[in-house]
Parts: structure tokens; C-alpha cells; sequence
């Protein structure tokens, strides 16, 4: 329970600064709430106030937190540069290839940069899904939990997801994550990893790994018969994107889609045997995993990390934890689609 002061509640509601709540109990445990959300339930409620069991600072609200406030400093920092470059660069929709170069947007910082070029990546797929079927193999690039924050918080991601989802039921997504990667990752890191697979399979999309160090360095693509490439993070500037690709590259991705449909690393038939073999690899402990998650799904994330840019939401977050604490309940698909 914490009690809080005036001097406390007029800090916590300052909006030129984000806050955090702090509390400790009698067997040492801390907890964290974010300080607006903490503030909002103080004038519903007189007198002291409980923090959920789920609020325990761990890897997972660890991750959460960093996941969140990081990514939302930043895109609100430019927040009116973004505005004003999307409707400059909004010319290149109508090309089938482009690459746009960085000095376009000189002023923006590189979570922004990032984010411009997902959300342009995500809608050129969009824009050309008539090529593409149930089956298709989504490949993308993020490796570890900093480059697949995005899928969990970003807006844009979420409705990408549930539209891909609509569209081409039993699509499947491949992820690299070599052992090297594992291995330098911090756990929480690796939470937010996890999650994102988890949000991919609540939409009712399976994931496949490959951990060959060969496949790390491939651009994001999208393989059916033809290919789509739109690769953000590995390009030289904000995006390269095309519709088809030659034989060359066209032969590397057939050559990872055999390789995840051959040697998958995860070869459950279900959600919930597939995340907890990645969980295993990844070097999550997959009991304390679902059972943190079962918390965090009641109480919900929004009191852990909120975000305040427009640009962000707690849904697909939200719909992860969801899906790993009621896996073997539920199915993914209709659990994401609320």
C-alpha cells in the first residue's frame, strides 16, 4: 500500500515530465506503478493505495518499462517532424521500388526514423496483398527485443497484424535469432522478445525460428509465388522496399522458407508448445513466464508503462500477455481480435 502526500500527487501529475511510483513490502519486493495512472486511481479513491502482485519489478515489467518509455520519448520529441514527413514522403506509395535516403529527414532521431519506415514497409505490403496467399512466409529481421519492441507497442503494427491476419489466414512469420544473439541479450530483453512472438501467434499466424547465422543479414521479405521485399531495418536509408526480386535472391528466399519448413526449431502443432520451446532457447523460464503474464493479463500493463504519444498503444502488449496466460484456453486469433 502506498500513501500518498500532496506534495506526492502534484509531482506524479506534472505534464512536462513522465513518473514512476515506487514500494517496497516487509519481505524486501518492489514495485512500480506509472505515476499518472497512480495519480487517476487517488481520485477515485481516498487513503492508501495497493499496487497489484503483478506490478513486482522483474524482467518482465523490466522489459515493459523499457520497451515503453524509451520508444515513447522519442516519438514524442518529433512528434510534429513526423507529421510533416510522412506527407513529404508520401510520394513514394506510388512507386513499386523505392529507397528513401536519411537525408530526407535530417531532424528526426533514430526511433523515429525507425518508426517511419515500419509504418511505410507495413503499408507497402498492404498495398500489394493480392499477391500473396494463406501460406506466405513473413520474414523480418529483428533479432532481439530492442527491434521487436515495435510489434507490441507501435499502433500501426497492431493493425497490420490483425488486417495480415484477416486476410491470409495461415500465414506464418519467420524470425533469425542466433545463438549469439541469445547470449548477449539481457533477459528482460529477451521477455520482450518472447512477447512478441506471442502477439504473432495470438493473431493466429505461426512463428517459425531459424538460429542459422547465415539467415541473420537477409532483408525482410514476404514469399508466395513472387516475393515483396520491405526491409526497415537493415537498410541504408529509411526503407528499401520492391515487388518481386531477381533469381538470385529469389533462390535465398525459397532457400529459407525449406529451411524453417524442414529444420523448425520449434516443431510443435500448437501456440502454446511452439512458445514454450522458443521460451527455452531463448532462456526464459517458461512457468514463471505464463505465470507472471496470468498477473500482469489481470491487473493489466497500462499501470505499468502507459504510453502518451498518439503513435502507441498498449493493445498489442496487452494482447500478448493475454494470449501466453490463457494459451492452452483460448484461441489466439479471436483473443487478438477484440
Amino acid at each position: 500500500m502506498v500513501d500518498p502526500g500532496s506534495d506526492l500527487l502534484e509531482s506524479l501529475r506534472r505534464p512536462d515530465q513522465r513518473s514512476m511510483v515506487l514500494a517496497v513490502d516487509h519481505e524486501d519486493n518492489y514495485y512500480i506503478s506509472d505515476g499518472r495512472r497512480f495519480a487517476g486511481r487517488v481520485d477515485r479513491r481516498i487513503g492508501p493505495q495497493p499496487l497489484p502482485a503483478a506490478n513486482l519489478i522483474d524482467d518482465l515489467t523490466i522489459g515493459i518499462i523499457w520497451a515503453v518509455v524509451n520508444t515513447d520519448t522519442a516519438l514524442l520529441a518529433d512528434d510534429a517532424q513526423l507529421e510533416v514527413s510522412q506527407q513529404r514522403l508520401a510520394h513514394y506509395e506510388q512507386r513499386l521500388t523505392s529507397e528513401a535516403p536519411l537525408h530526407e529527414v535530417p531532424a528526426l532521431n533514430k526511433v523515429s526514423r525507425r518508426w517511419l519506415g515500419s509504418r511505410f514497409c507495413a503499408g507497402h505490403v498492404t498495398r500489394h496483398l493480392d499477391l500473396l496467399h494463406g501460406s506466405s512466409l513473413f520474414w523480418i529481421r529483428e533479432q532481439r527485443g530492442e527491434e521487436a519492441a515495435s510489434w507490441l507497442i507501435a499502433a500501426h503494427k497492431y493493425e497490420y497484424l490483425r488486417h495480415i491476419s484477416r486476410a491470409l489466414p495461415g500465414a506464418r512469420r519467420g524470425f533469425c535469432i542466433p545463438e549469439s544473439e541469445v547470449a548477449a541479450s539481457p533477459r528482460y530483453e529477451r521477455v520482450v522478445l518472447l512477447l512478441t512472438m506471442a502477439l504473432v501467434e495470438a493473431f493466429g499466424i505461426t512463428v517459425q525460428v531459424s538460429a542459422e547465422p547465415d539467415h541473420a543479414d537477409v532483408e525482410s521479405f514476404v514469399l508466395a509465388d513472387d516475393a515483396i521485399v520491405a526491409d526497415w531495418l537493415g537498410s541504408s536509408g529509411l526503407w528499401y522496399v520492391d515487388v518481386g526480386a531477381p533469381p538470385p535472391r529469389m533462390s535465398i528466399y525459397r532457400e529459407i522458407d525449406n529451411h524453417l519448413s524442414a529444420k523448425p526449431m520449434a516443431p510443435q502443432t500448437t501456440s502454446a508448445g511452439r512458445l514454450e520451446a522458443i521460451a527455452d532457447y531463448l532462456d526464459v523460464p517458461w512457468p514463471w513466464f505464463r505465470n507472471r503474464c496470468e498477473q500482469l493479463a489481470a491487473s493489466g500493463v497500462d499501470d505499468i508503462a502507459h504510453p502518451r504519444s498518439r503513435l502507441l498503444s498498449t493493445r498489442g502488449l496487452s494482447a500478448a500477455v493475454r494470449f501466453v496466460a490463457y494459451v492452452d484456453t483460448l484461441e489466439g486469433a479471436d483473443l487478438a481480435r477484440r
